[in-house]
């Protein structure tokens, strides 16, 4: 029923304003390192860690904002990460980029959702938060 009520809505996406459609990325049983284009492009990252703990290593706070139509500080941008197995995927900061500890890891058989919040969109000087 609800989501009748958010299609209804027309709401399809659950990304910032400044973002593309929400897609999915599958990256299966490997390590990944992911550009500001596929932050704000791809909703939820997906991992198979039913053999070992993997890690995702975010790109620099000036990559995510340069990557944006009309970024603003305080925009949020929403991004999933699934942990498919008994395994974790351990977040890796990239420049500039501050990952909360409740964010930092995703534990086995969990999807977290996570929000990346632009704390300085200044050429240069470029900073955001992952909570």
């Amino acid at each position: 029923m609800a989501v009748l009520m958010i299609a209804a809505a027309g709401l399809t996406s659950c990304t910032s304003a400044s973002t593309t459609a929400s897609q999915y990325y599958n990256a299966g049983a490997s390590n990944l390192s992911i550009t500001g284009a596929q932050l704000d492009q791809d909703y939820l990252f997906r991992f198979d860690t039913s053999n070992a703990a993997l890690t995702m290593a975010l790109p620099s706070a000036a990559d995510i904002v340069a990557n944006l139509q009309s970024p603003f500080v305080g925009e949020v941008i929403d991004v999933a990460v699934a942990a498919d197995g008994a395994n974790t995927v351990t977040l890796i900061a990239g420049t500039n980029v501050t990952i909360k500890t409740s964010a930092s890891v995703v534990q086995g058989n969990t999807t977290a959702t996570m929000y990346c919040e632009l704390d300085n969109i200044t050429s240069g000087s470029a900073a955001v938060t992952i909570y």
